[in-house]
């Protein structure tokens, strides 16, 4: 059984018989997986601004930003995965460490891509009295173990994809970065109960917790690997998982840009500023039919929150205009969801527009007389409208035509069709990105 509750069928995607959505003639068809570009029209990597989505369909209107402050953010797998840490105070990984004596060598190991390396914290336990951290501008090493030794680096660490290693040896400490000894500490016997990587928030300091993308975290204490951690064996997007050697690991989440296990592509908006904007090639006339997967962060964001709408040229404000269509769109300030129309929300769900749902599929059909809306396939909601007025050339991804009404979400797929579809073929498009969202 799938994440969205329906069963993937050998007619709707599998290797025996392939399904792919361009074969139903849709005007926008977007994916994260296949879709997100960096400035230059060159393929976003992990954490790279996307200003163009790629249309997939052949000459049809992309979606873009040309202001990179207003720019998503694209994530991607780092290898089979890992655990997004955007050094922000409260998000971080917990784990139950071995206990280190005081007179136990260790190696603490981990594959990170860094983005920041100014200051960090690597791995802290319930007091400054347990830390090991680099601070001062990625000038100074300090290894607490229930008391401090402090060092100069004799280089700044790199950025990018390397293996921080930290290491005791009959009481000598030293740091590396890829083999390359960065600093070393001599007379340090202290011991240690670590808690938590990354953390600064169990007690007050001004070191941040590390930025960037965690693949793994071992340590061996006196030669015996006691601690292994793979933020690929973790689900995506999970609050827990079980490491391989037994320990449970809890991803601490705060805010709209909150630490992450990523393993399959996505782009992040922020909630108060990022957005991405298009032209249809032809004014829409006639409505259609939309399918949006994608997940609420945080607080979800601005009220009204958009993830996709279109409107007429011809209106500034756009939006409360006949002319106009909100596809899919945060009820005021509420956690409902909803699709909006001349004045007025319409076919909402109660609750779905919060972070707990986790990754939804929203799936809305408007035409002249007959419009229905379903989040994952339930919890039907339809009205009877006349759209005979609607008339729309721009469209909007995570914004109103004002530049507000931003939401905190992680956008996966988006496809419109301005042609009604079949039972059958809706079904299709469900199973499709269904399945691409229950990879892992």
């Amino acid at each position: 059984m799938s994440r969205f509750g329906l069963s993937l069928g050998l007619t709707t995607g599998s290797p025996l018989s392939p399904f792919d959505p361009l074969s139903l003639n849709p005007i926008l068809a977007f994916e994260a997986s296949r879709s997100m570009l960096a400035a230059g029209d060159a393929a976003a990597g992990n954490l790279d601004l996307v200003a163009t989505l790629d249309n997939r369909v052949s000459g049809g209107a992309n979606a873009t930003q040309t202001t990179a402050s207003k720019q998503p953010r694209a994530h991607v797998p780092v290898g089979e995965g890992h655990l997004y840490l955007p050094a922000v105070t409260g998000n971080y990984a917990s784990v139950a460490f071995p206990a280190i004596g005081s007179s136990e060598d260790f190696v603490l190991e981990l594959e990170v891509d860094l983005a920041d390396v100014n200051e960090m914290h690597l791995v802290s336990g319930t007091n400054t009295t347990e830390r090991i951290i680099v601070y001062s501008s990625g000038t100074k090493f300090q290894c607490n173990l229930n008391g401090s030794a402090i060092g100069t680096l004799s280089s700044p660490l790199a950025t990018g994809l390397s293996v921080i290693r930290c290491e005791r040896a009959s009481g000598t400490v030293t740091l590396k970065q890829d083999g390359s000894t960065k600093c070393t500490l001599t007379g340090v016997n202290g011991h240690a109960n670590f808690t938590d990587i990354s953390l600064n928030g169990n007690f007050s300091t001004g070191v941040d917790p590390l930025s960037g993308s965690l693949k793994k975290v071992t340590l061996s204490v006196a030669g015996t690997e006691e601690l292994n951690i793979d933020f690929s064996d973790g689900d995506h997007k999970a609050s827990t998982f079980a490491c391989s050697t037994g320990q449970t690991v809890t991803i601490n989440k705060s805010g709209n840009d909150p630490a992450t296990i990523v393993r399959r592509n996505f782009l992040r908006f922020d909630g108060s500023s990022d957005s991405l904007v298009g032209v249809f090639n032809e004014s829409n006339t006639t409505g259609g039919y939309f399918f949006a997967s994608f997940s609420v962060n945080g607080d979800s964001g601005e009220s009204s929150g958009r993830i996709f709408n279109m409107k007429s040229s011809e209106d500034a404000a756009g939006y409360n205009s006949g002319r106009a269509f909100l596809w899919s769109l945060r009820e005021s300030m509420t956690d409902n969801l909803a699709y909006y129309w001349s004045y007025s929300f319409r076919g909402v769900h109660t609750g779905k527009f919060d972070e707990a749902n986790g990754v939804i599929l929203h799936e809305v059909k408007a035409v002249d007389g007959n419009q229905f809306s379903k989040v994952n396939n339930a919890d039907l909601k339809s009205t009877t409208l006349n759209l005979q007025q609607l008339s729309s050339e721009d469209f909007y991804i995570a914004q109103n035509p004002q530049g507000s009404g931003s939401p905190a979400i992680d956008l996966e797929a988006l496809y419109l069709f301005d042609h009604t579809l079949t039972d059958d073929d809706a079904s299709k498009i469900r199973d499709y990105l269904n399945a691409k969202s229950s990879i892992y």
